[in-house]
């Protein structure tokens, strides 16, 4: 990436990681890495959980940031040799890790931070996109197939938009590419200026928070004692 040759990479790091931010039933959580480097170690994924963590605190405000890790089941024996080497790093490390999470609680709100490899994070996250635009497709079509459903959709249209809102890439701007040495956020190839706006407003607070610095330190001292 361009980021990556412009700015180098932060010390401790050894390979960068796109930080999606994604609604879910409680918070805003973060995934990691979702397209940055789609071949990882265990240890690559412990660096991810390290960044993540800082991002969310720093940035997005949340204290003591629950880690998990993506698997295929809740057990630490699940997944593959990748998610459960990951596993026992984790568990091993200062970080408040709750263990692994199913996809299919991605969104539930119970992990603040979850970790995976640049191939799964991006499949996981182009499959939600792709979900989010079936659901508002299939609600608009219900709602105006007939005349009670018309007026149901006018009283409805608030919470339509609120809804909307919530799981609109746009409102989270862009995902910053943690782990190089400087401030970096990756948009959307559709962008509308709200998004980019809203990147905007996630680099600030990145500069201002430090956050880079904040990742050297931690990392410097040692990713199991993070």
């Amino acid at each position: 990436m361009a980021a990556h040759g412009a700015f180098g990479m932060l010390p401790g790091v050894d390979r960068p990681a796109l930080a999606a931010t994604i609604p879910t039933r409680k918070r805003p959580a973060v995934l990691l890495d979702v397209g940055a480097s789609v071949e990882c170690r265990p240890q690559h994924l412990l660096q991810f959980a390290v960044m993540g963590e800082v991002y969310t605190r720093t940035v997005l405000g949340t204290a003591s940031p629950r880690i998990g890790l993506l698997s295929t089941g809740t057990e630490a024996s699940k997944g593959n040799e990748l998610t459960r080497e990951a596993h026992q790093l984790l568990k091993a490390s200062a970080l408040n890790f709750v263990g692994n999470v199913e996809a299919r609680d991605v969104y539930s709100g119970n992990a603040d931070v979850i970790v995976c490899d640049g191939f799964t994070g991006n499949v996981a996250l182009k499959i939600s996109e792709g979900l989010v635009g079936l659901v508002e497709g299939l609600l608009t079509e219900e709602l105006s197939s007939t005349i009670t459903m018309r007026v149901g959709s006018l009283l409805t249209r608030r919470a339509l938009r609120h809804f909307r809102r919530r799981v609109d890439y746009s409102e989270y701007g862009g995902a910053p590419l943690l782990g190089v040495n400087g401030v970096s956020i990756i948009s959307h190839g559709k962008s509308s200026p709200r998004a980019i706006k809203n990147a905007v407003k996630v680099a600030v607070q990145a500069v201002e928070s430090k956050m880079d610095e904040h990742i050297g330190r931690r990392l410097g001292e040692g990713v199991s004692d993070a």
